[in-house]
């Protein structure tokens, strides 16, 4: 019975990724994006909160279980949403690089700075220990405390001490990655200023797709090729867009896109070999030309 409750769960969970992997691949601005997950989310954890009341669970084992690991897992790209839609919508405007650094970096701080206020639960909790799991995971009407400024819901059907603690840590490294990402994209549009004013259309231009470049872009990063493999995947980005002229666009999502394609995940690069391989055969066979 339990382990038909947790298929429920797990599902629950792979339909709300789905649902948020093809927001990704509709190339949303931030805030219609943050908008749309957030609805997603709150529809799979309401379902996934009437399952619990609806059904319960077995032993103390599998309601820790629950709480510590499953329920986080949801309640984490909530509180990612949120944050991003709070930091689209506060903003600068995309010609002020500056404030928009300070404010990414300034998001970062605040991410540090929650990790060393609940420095012994994160430590708890990244560390695999258990012996506090009773206390921490399972549910106490009487003992949830609350904090200002806390994603916590409010539920004592559905919520324990801190289960919402860990969903933001979760949440946190998702959002750090995605403050890091806009850093990258600031810094890379910075070194490509001046493109547009090149004289009329020498040298090199990238005529295939943006995608594409993008495969060959990490496919470098991932020989470390550039630089005894030190150099930084915004590093070689900026510098293929500038040698080709083109503006590569947010090559960090591309990327997440290219990841998710079922088959044929390396097209671009299977297209070079096999152009390669073709332009030796002829060689071969055609010595003289």
């Amino acid at each position: 019975m339990q382990k038909q409750r947790y298929s429920i769960y797990v599902s629950l969970h792979s339909e709300m990724v789905n649902e948020l992997d093809g927001l990704e691949k509709e190339n949303l601005s931030g805030i219609e994006y943050a908008r749309r997950g957030i609805e997603v989310v709150k529809l799979a954890i309401e379902r996934l909160r009437q399952q619990v009341i609806k059904n319960g669970f077995a032993d103390e084992e599998s309601e820790i279980s629950f709480f510590k690991e499953m329920k986080p897992q949801f309640m984490s790209r909530l509180i990612f949403f949120r944050k991003i839609y709070d930091l689209e919508v506060n903003r600068p405007i995309p010609a002020d690089k500056l404030n928009s650094v300070k404010n990414f970096k300034r998001e970062i701080r605040r991410i540090t700075k929650h990790v060393k206020k609940n420095a012994d639960l994160h430590y708890y909790y990244k560390s695999g220990q258990t012996f506090l799991d009773k206390v921490y995971f399972i549910r106490k009407v009487d003992d949830l405390m609350y904090a200002d400024g806390t994603y916590m819901i409010v539920d004592s059907q559905f919520q324990t001490q801190h289960d919402s603690t860990i969903a933001e840590f979760i949440a946190n490294e998702l959002y750090c990655d995605y403050l890091y990402e806009q850093l990258a994209l600031v810094d890379a549009s910075q070194q490509q200023v001046g493109l547009a004013q090149r004289k009329g259309n020498k040298g090199l231009r990238w005529t295939g797709s943006k995608t594409a470049l993008t495969e060959l872009i990490y496919a470098l990063f991932s020989a470390g090729v550039i630089n005894d493999g030190n150099a930084e995947v915004k590093d070689i980005a900026a510098e293929l867009s500038q040698l080709f002229n083109i503006d590569i666009g947010n090559f960090y999502r591309t990327f997440q896109e290219i990841r998710l394609r079922k088959k044929d995940r390396f097209s671009f690069m299977n297209q070079l070999i096999d152009r390669l391989e073709d332009r030796m055969n002829y060689w071969d066979e055609n010595p003289k030309q």
